[in-house]
């Protein structure tokens, strides 16, 4: 079956380009697009599996729409104008937001980022999340990772999936799985979008964690 695609931008011009980047796809059904407060109350209430939201729009759907469990919401970030504070970030994290995209990305990266939020996992920008956190109260502190963990962080903020760590680093995937499960004890966190959003806080580089 199709992933049923949302697109909710202000701009009519950005939305109706986006359809026509996505339409040729046959894995993907475009449902809808909403440049209105008024047409998004109403297309949220379509079956949609994933929706594209600009920062606009992001902020009208975790303001004034009750989130919903199965919410999916991947947002399509300029680093120039998201100045999120650090809580404000985590709380539309825990209302839907599954993932960054940059504007600058091509057509083939926002596929791949459609159908990973879709499977579940989440789309991690490290460049865009790096550059959109500001929490000038938060002092820099270490945290010591072993040099496995270091390697899994660096892919996890990178947006690879299990799979693809798994290949990557050739170990298994259950594998991978213990060694996210034991980053997110040690940072303190419940999912990856979390963890790459606490690696960015307290460095701009995971790779210059400090290794047990």
């Amino acid at each position: 079956m199709p992933i049923n695609v949302l697109i909710c931008c202000k701009t009519y011009l950005l939305a109706e380009g986006l359809k026509r980047l996505l339409e040729d796809d046959e894995e993907i059904d475009i449902v809808g697009i909403s440049c209105s407060n008024g047409d998004l109350e109403e297309m949220l209430k379509l079956d949609h599996d994933v929706v594209i939201a600009d920062h606009g729009s992001c902020n009208t759907i975790f303001r004034d729409f009750r989130a919903e469990e199965s919410l999916k919401v991947l947002l399509l970030s300029n680093s120039s104008n998201l100045s999120l504070p650090y809580k404000d970030l985590q709380e539309v994290v825990s209302k839907g937001l599954v993932g960054l995209v940059s504007n600058k990305s091509d057509s083939k990266l926002l596929k791949k980022a459609i159908r990973t939020v879709h499977s579940g996992e989440l789309w991690i920008d490290r460049k865009t999340i790096n550059k959109s956190l500001h929490r000038p109260d938060v002092a820099n502190k270490e945290m010591h990772l072993t040099k496995k963990e270091m390697e899994i962080l660096h892919y996890l903020c990178s947006g690879f999936t299990n799979k693809e760590m798994s290949e990557k680093l050739s170990i298994s995937e259950p594998t991978v799985k213990s060694h996210v499960n034991h980053l997110f004890k040690k940072f303190g966190v419940s999912n990856r979008l979390k963890l790459a959003i606490c690696a960015a806080k307290i460095k701009s580089d995971p790779d210059e964690l400090k290794e047990a």
